[in-house]
């Protein structure tokens, strides 16, 4: 199965200046006109955010992540995802998935309204799956083409979404926002008329846009959950993240996205920022190249298991901020299985590993050796592949490196900068490299793993993961996936085509002045941004 997926080999942060504009853009404003009365205990602050100048304010035209993190919270998807990724309502409150797995009937939550007063309806979120269709092919939400061949009204609360294969990840496809057919169709240019106007359904509601400047967002009243406790969010337009960065520090930002070492020099200069770690979906791992004869013996990828120091990489490395794994799946994810075997590091355990193969050192060089059955003689050494700008993988591969020493291995690092890493790894010109992906909110690990896997760089091969993987993704229902999942990952541990070592988090700063029930995760850092407040939040 062939799925798309978005992968993340390091963190590059990609500097540019600040985007200019004239003073005629300057001035162009738009204004709507808000309903309800805020309530007398809610807090009288407001809040600062930021995006990119917008091309477009459609959500499912949008084509910039961080544009589209402000649009979500002004519309709600069709079906949510809770932080373990597991599929939660939205727009719609249930659904069931036909046992051939190539449809789901999906029931929409009834009394749910546009800001005009008008219901959401199947209508809705039929008219939303075609402009997705229609959509750029880089648009954030045309993936979801990948997946669904189609979406049809069966009733006014209902509609049937066809996919196009049966997959185990077909629901979290549809987190998507949905968008008011009466509203928008019959608009043509993105950046023009309604395009530009949100309409939504979600806790806040557009109440004054500045082209090129700023946004101002205001509670939507009839937000299904409640009114938002946060009056006013301020959204400025800055030109990239370094931009973010200095305003956050300066104190014009509230809130920001960052990794954990730089959250650590925010927090460093700032003791009274408040943090909320969250799993970023950023997997890392040391893979093996299993063209080279070496790793293809299993007890060769064990030995190295065993002298991968976590405990070090967890406080050294990555200062605490991960999620140290066992799988490639995160331990926050409900597929998540905590039964396989572990390696914990454990030298000797690794050292006896290599002696019962017999691997030993006959010319006392302090490199192990042995001789296969063909009379070829194997000798413990590696290139271990890494980019050189990546700060914790370079600490990673030093101390593996000084690891695998200690073990009789000969071993030389390969720090390369990243363009000419990525195309080392992706053409398996390397014997080890430590590496990352930054993993899709839709699961296929039969593209990093299966024998035809899209990203199977490391070239492995195995009839029986094949078949693992094929039933993982094939799976219809709940308890078939978390089976299917658990024999995958016990397979996972055994074979160990990639030593899994962590899911990184990512830290969601804010300033002291924000509080209440913060909860960000992975597909939304604003996650339940109605339970926020703000310092003067009066609430009981």
């Amino acid at each position: 199965m062939k799925k798309k997926q978005s992968c993340l080999l390091a963190v590059v942060l990609v500097a540019a200046l600040l985007s200019g504009c004239g003073a005629e853009e300057q001035n162009a404003q738009f204004s709507v006109t808000t309903g309800g009365n805020m309530q007398s205990q809610q807090q009288k602050e407001e809040i600062t955010l930021s995006m990119r100048i917008p091309e477009t304010l459609n959500p499912l035209y949008n084509r910039d992540a961080s544009v589209d993190r402000i649009l979500k919270l002004m519309y709600m998807p069709l079906i949510g995802q809770g932080a373990d990724g597991k599929p939660k309502e939205g727009v719609a409150k249930s659904w069931l998935v036909s046992e051939d797995g190539m449809m789901a009937t999906l029931e929409l939550q009834e009394g749910l309204m546009w800001q005009d007063g008008s219901p959401v309806t199947a209508n809705d979120v039929a008219f939303s799956f075609q402009t997705i269709q229609n959509s750029a092919e880089d648009a954030v939400y045309r993936h979801v083409t990948d997946y669904v061949a189609g979406c049809t009204q069966a009733g006014t609360y209902r509609v049937n979404v066809r996919f196009k294969e049966p997959f185990s990840g077909n629901l979290s496809a549809l987190y998507f926002p949905v968008i008011s057919a009466g509203y928008y169709r019959g608009e043509k240019e993105i950046n023009k008329g309604n395009h530009m106007k949100p309409m939504g359904n979600g806790p806040y509601q557009m109440q004054q846009y500045t082209m090129a400047s700023s946004m101002t967002l205001v509670p939507n009243p009839s937000y299904w959950e409640g009114v938002a406790k946060i009056p006013k969010i301020m959204v400025k337009i800055t030109g990239n993240a370094e931009t973010d960065g200095y305003s956050f520090s300066q104190g014009i930002l509230d809130v920001m996205v960052s990794d954990a070492t730089e959250a650590g020099k925010y927090m460093a200069e700032n003791e009274h920022l408040k943090s909320y770690p969250f799993d970023g979906g950023a997997y890392d791992f040391i893979g093996f190249q299993f063209a080279n004869p070496l790793f293809q013996e299993k007890t060769v990828r064990q030995a190295v298991a065993y002298v991968v120091p976590k405990d070090y990489i967890y406080e050294s490395v990555y200062l605490q901020y991960a999620n140290m794994t066992n799988s490639p799946v995160s331990p926050n994810s409900w597929l998540y299985e905590e039964n396989v075997a572990p390696y914990h590091y454990d030298p000797s355990m690794a050292t006896t590993i290599l002696k019962n193969a017999g691997w030993q050192d006959t010319n006392n060089d302090n490199i192990l050796e042995k001789t296969t059955e063909k009379g070829n003689v194997l000798q413990l050494r590696a290139t271990i592949l890494v980019n050189q700008e990546n700060t914790a993988r370079m600490q990673i591969a030093a101390k593996l490196a000084e690891e695998l020493k200690g073990l009789g291995f000969s071993v030389t690092i390969d720090a390369q900068p990243y363009d000419v890493y990525a195309e080392k790894f992706a053409q398996g010109k390397y014997d080890m490299v430590v590496g990352g992906w930054r993993m899709s909110e839709v699961p296929d690990l039969a593209t990093f793993f299966g024998s035809q896997g899209m990203y199977n760089y490391i070239g492995y091969h195995d009839e029986n993961m094949d078949a693992l993987l094929y039933a993982a993704n094939h799976a219809v229902t709940e308890g078939q996936t978390l089976l299917a999942y658990s024999n995958l990952q016990k397979k996972f541990a055994e074979e160990l085509p990639y030593i899994s070592i962590a899911y990184r988090q990512d830290i969601l700063l804010t300033s002291e002045q924000i509080g209440g029930e913060v909860t960000p995760n992975r597909i939304n850092p604003f996650e339940g941004i109605v339970r926020w407040t703000t310092g003067k939040d009066t609430t009981p």
